[in-house]
C-alpha cells in the first residue's frame, strides 16, 4: 500500500499538524483574528448543516475523551467562560490547520492514486475536520452570548 493510500491515517497526521499549527499560530498576532472568526453570519447555518446532529454523535461515541477541556459545569464564573473559550478557539483553529494540510494531501492522493482514494480522502476531512470546525463555531457564538449576559449581569 503506497502513502497516499490510507485516508484514515492521513487523518490522524492531520491532527498532529494542526496541534502543532496552532501552537505555532498561537505565537503570532494573527490568531486573536483567527479565533474570533465565523464562517456564517447566522446560527441557524450551523444547525441547518446538521451541527447538532454531528454534536450527537460525537456525544454517543468515544471521541468524547479527546477533548475533555471543553466542559460546563454548573459554576458559571466569568473567568471558567472565558477559558473554554480558548479552548474552544484553539480546537477550532487547529482543525482549519488539520484541513488545510489534509486538503494539500487530498489532492496528491487524488493526482497519484485516483478519484476513489480523493474521495475518501475528501470524506474524511469533512467528517473529520470541517464539522468539528463549524461546531466548534456554533459553541462559540453560543457561549459568547452567555459571557456577555454574565459581563452585563456583573456590573
Amino acid at each position: 500500500m503506497r502513502v497516499f493510500d490510507n485516508a484514515i491515517a492521513a487523518l490522524f497526521i492531520s491532527f498532529l499538524f494542526g496541534g502543532l499549527g496552532d501552537a505555532i499560530l498561537r505565537r503570532l498576532n494573527i490568531y486573536e483574528w483567527l479565533s474570533t472568526r465565523y464562517l456564517f453570519a447566522n446560527a441557524k447555518t450551523y444547525e441547518r448543516l446538521g451541527v447538532l446532529w454531528f454534536r450527537k454523535f460525537l456525544l454517543a461515541t468515544p471521541l468524547r475523551y479527546f477533548n475533555t477541556k471543553i466542559c460546563f459545569t454548573q459554576n458559571r464564573d466569568l473567568s471558567l467562560l472565558k477559558e473554554i473559550r480558548g479552548h474552544i478557539a484553539a480546537a477550532e483553529v487547529s482543525h482549519w490547520v488539520a484541513f488545510v494540510m489534509l486538503f494539500v494531501w487530498m489532492a496528491a492522493a487524488w493526482w497519484y492514486s485516483g478519484p476513489k482514494v480523493g474521495i475518501a480522502f475528501l470524506v474524511l476531512n469533512i467528517v473529520g475536520n470541517i464539522y468539528p470546525c463549524l461546531l466548534q463555531q456554533y459553541n462559540k457564538r453560543r457561549l459568547a452570548v452567555l459571557i456577555n449576559f454574565v459581563e452585563k449581569r456583573a456590573k
